[in-house]
């Protein structure tokens, strides 16, 4: 895993401006949808925030082949030919859990191919971001707080204190059914697989809070 994680470290390279890191609470969206990964969850899914996508603002399918768009719009995949290095097929399987069903490829060919560079480069710098999250204090809330219900408000109180003064005002909360499960984040700025979550998070624009309250699942 260490050799995994060493991959987030390469040298740093340039995406959009302006974009949303969209990261789930699995436990929550387990109890709300019927996903083929959630039935066999991870330990790590249960324990960490995990990868939705990264998704630049206001472009989709930059320069994709014609068929892939159409395989994705049908939500068929799987069928896209993206070929990734297997490390990071793994950094995947760990971080993303809907990878299972093919969202990586989904989320590379609607939104990716819009940050000019390659997939791997992509995924590396979403997760380097999701792992930054996992290394704070808005972690250990989701984990103390598992089967209650929270005030979202406490969570952006959370990243002011992780991530900067007013960095709570950049994050929105998503609830489905009355379950927390996804926070978005809006971003801004030049970003790498190095680069300072606490610095992207300064530099975006404020987003209204979203839902209010919400359950974190076990």
């Amino acid at each position: 895993m260490k050799k995994l994680l060493a991959l987030i470290l390469i040298p740093a390279f340039l995406l959009a401006s302006e974009y949303v890191l969209a990261t789930q609470w699995y436990p929550s969206v387990c109890k709300v949808k019927r996903y083929r990964a959630c039935k066999n969850m991870l330990p790590f899914w249960r324990e960490n925030l995990t990868l939705h996508g990264l998704w630049p603002k206001n472009k989709e399918y930059c320069g994709v082949p014609a068929r892939w768009k159409i395989l994705d719009k049908k939500g068929a995949w799987n069928k896209i030919p993206l070929k990734l290095p297997s490390q990071i097929e793994q950094l995947l399987l760990l971080y993303m859990p809907g990878s299972i069903s093919g969202l990586h490829k989904h989320e590379w060919v609607k939104h990716g191919s819009c940050t000019g560079k390659s997939p791997q480069h992509y995924f590396l710098a979403s997760i380097s971001l999701v792992s930054q999250i996992n290394g704070s204090k808005v972690r250990d809330f989701f984990l103390k707080n598992r089967g209650k219900r929270v005030q979202t408000y406490k969570i952006r109180q959370i990243f002011d204190k992780e991530f900067g003064k007013g960095a709570g005002k950049r994050v929105k909360f998503v609830c489905k059914k009355g379950y927390l499960t996804e926070l978005r984040l809006n971003l801004k700025g030049v970003l790498s697989t190095q680069s300072s979550l606490a610095e992207l998070l300064k530099k975006a624009r404020k987003t209204r809070l979203g839902c209010k309250r919400g359950m974190i699942a076990r």
